[in-house]
């Protein structure tokens, strides 16, 4: 899909990252909801202005670590289901910015 993955399941206080890479030098944090079924509803549903915030935080707390604040980036969402796979681009805004 044109990411270059540069880590995986990255941790901080704020919670965790799914997947961290570089798109056409751009940072792009990654979230993946996986739904075998319906039964917990869609993936993007998962996507709670709660769980926003946090994938912001520990996005702006990875780039902190790296040396990066002034990088530019981005959240994406990737809702996999069987048979589907769907890539949601900049799902997820820093509400500050």
């Amino acid at each position: 899909m044109g990411y270059e993955i540069l880590s995986s399941n990255f941790r901080t206080r704020h919670g965790e990252i799914d997947l961290i890479a570089r798109e056409d030098g751009q940072f792009v944090f990654v979230e993946v909801k996986t739904r075998l079924g319906r039964s917990y509803g869609i993936g993007e549903e998962a996507i709670t202005p709660a769980k926003q915030a946090r994938l912001v935080k520990a996005a702006q707390a990875w780039l902190q670590e790296q040396g990066q604040a002034d990088a530019e980036w981005r959240i994406d969402v990737v809702v996999v289901e069987p048979g589907n796979l769907k890539v949601h681009r900049n799902a997820v805004v820093d509400p500050e910015a």
